[in-house]
């Protein structure tokens, strides 16, 4: 995008001549890019398309929320490609090093944000679901690369999907680890980025992201949450297992990432 020498478009939009352009992310889905420190542009990798139900579902929370969301807007660009802007969110990501009293506000905060998100009522924003055909279609992805496991890490991951649980339906954030989660110290207050993988799911799943902070700030923004604690923390540390067959999926079966996966997965 940034090759096109014809960003009057853009400039247009902002209302500001574009003298900066720095590239922060290069995520599966997306490429990420501010621009002026004042803007973020997402534009969608090959023939992917920005989902209406994530606007759908911002627009919503927008008005519940004290926290900082992105409010985007959908432009299309000279290539025909739809991309989203968005005021940029200050803040940095979210980490266990933060001193203890601000790792107890961003608790507070985001256990009453995912309350209302788990809450809200997204049967008409057209969100996809997580449900169980979808993980048995994960799953069967997964057993395409079987001949190159260890038997034990195959069993394992049989016996893993036969305990996932889909009966609990929520609309989640779906990726709410730690660097979607910005504090921002001179507001005291957290923004929430990237609801690319927004869907209908076990709510747990956003806690399984939230587990990578640490298992302390898990636990305290589950004090601050409504819902099924018990439950949810169970859940949330299986689920969290499923990074590493996304990584399995995304990069195959390389060595060092079996040998990964028997240590971390297998006790």
């Amino acid at each position: 995008m940034k090759d096109l020498t014809a960003l009057a478009w853009l400039e247009a939009f902002i209302q500001e001549p574009i003298n900066e352009w720095e590239v922060i992310d290069t995520g599966w889905d997306h490429e990420v890019h501010v621009l002026n420190d004042s803007w973020v542009l997402r534009i969608p990798k090959g023939k992917r398309v920005l989902k209406l139900a994530e606007q759908k579902l911002l627009s919503e929370l927008q008005l519940q929320a004290d926290i900082r969301l992105p409010a985007f807007q959908i432009r299309t660009a000279p290539d025909g490609k739809e991309v989203m802007l968005y005021r940029y969110i200050p803040g940095c990501p979210i980490s266990r090093d933060l001193p203890p009293a601000d790792l107890k506000k961003a608790a507070i905060q985001l256990g009453t944000f995912l309350t209302k998100l788990h809450h809200i009522d997204a049967s008409g924003h057209g969100l996809p679901e997580r449900d169980k055909a979808y993980y048995g279609l994960l799953l069967e992805k997964i057993r395409r690369f079987y001949p190159s496991m260890p038997a034990r890490l195959t069993n394992y991951t049989e016996r893993l999907f036969s305990v996932l649980q889909t009966e609990r339906r929520a609309a989640v954030h779906g990726d709410l680890r730690a660097a979607h989660i910005l504090w921002e110290q001179t507001s005291g207050k957290i923004g929430i980025i990237d609801f690319t993988d927004a869907h209908i799911g076990d709510p747990a799943i956003d806690f399984a992201g939230i587990s990578q902070v640490g298992d302390t700030f898990m636990e305290q923004v589950l004090l601050h949450y409504e819902g099924d604690k018990e439950g949810i923390s169970l859940r949330a540390s299986q689920l969290c297992q499923l990074g590493f067959y996304y990584r399995l999926l995304q990069n195959g079966p390389s060595k060092s990432l079996l040998e990964e996966m028997e240590r971390r997965l297998i006790k």
